[in-house]
């Protein structure tokens, strides 16, 4: 098990496409708060609701770690080299091993990123946020946003096996969140909050109204990756790889 998590991670870090991952992790948030015209209109904001804005943008790391996810079978699909995985190690053991490896990927991305994110947001701030920022009450929110965007890996971990094509992975996971779901939270919130990312952003206690609370959320989250797993397994169950 060890060996095949070791060489899971050691695939996905190889080659310059993690560099592009990690560009995203800071991109994505940047891109959501031009949407949104922070940190433009942070002077007329109180602290408060800046550090707030502040983690609810890093939500928005989240379908980069579903496309990270999803990368640690997508990759291997693309170049072809899947079969051979799954015929020497086994289809069981490369499961687990794949799945391993997204939560951790999942964990280090969005780290990573609000690391990434903040230190460029930091110069935009205006004087006396950062220290509020950097506060320990501040950090009350972070284990949401982590545990929302390490589900997000494990969930696109499951759309990777199910859909086997790089570039189709890659719309779903980052382009349907972002351009579909994501505007959704903002306009029929009842509908979203039963979607992926509306159950995610629940988790992370994003600031839409008609959101379900963290717990409910998580369930409903929960009730996403099992039907995705358990639709990827019936599809590789009866695969010839």
């Amino acid at each position: 098990m060890g060996s095949g998590l070791r060489a899971e991670l050691l695939r996905y870090v190889s080659g310059y496409s993690v560099l592009g991952i990690l560009a995203f992790t800071a991109l994505v948030p940047w891109f959501v708060a031009n949407f949104l015209g922070w940190p433009d209109n942070s002077e007329g904001l109180s602290a408060a609701d800046n550090v707030r804005t502040f983690w609810t943008l890093s939500a928005s790391i989240a379908p980069v770690a579903t496309f990270a996810g999803s990368y640690v079978v997508t990759r291997e699909s693309y170049y072809g080299s899947l079969r051979r995985s799954v015929v020497l190690s086994g289809l069981k053991q490369v499961l687990i091993s794949k799945y391993l490896a997204a939560a951790i990927v999942g964990l280090a991305t969005v780290t990573t990123g609000t690391v990434l994110w903040g230190v460029s947001a930091a110069f935009s701030l205006p004087s006396g946020v950062l220290g509020k920022l950097l506060a320990a009450e501040s950090w009350n929110q972070m284990p949401g946003v982590v545990l929302a965007a390490t589900m997000s890996s494990l969930w696109g971990c499951s759309l990777g096996w199910i859909i086997r094509h790089y570039y189709a992975t890659t719309i779903l996971t980052l382009l349907i969140p972002l351009a579909v779901e994501v505007p959704l939270m903002a306009s029929a919130p009842e509908v979203a909050r039963w979607l992926p990312s509306g159950a995610l952003a629940g988790i992370a206690s994003l600031p839409f109204d008609g959101l379900l609370a963290p717990f409910p959320a998580l369930l409903v989250s929960l009730g996403w990756l099992m039907a995705a797993g358990l639709c990827a397994v019936r599809l590789l169950l009866g695969k010839e790889f």
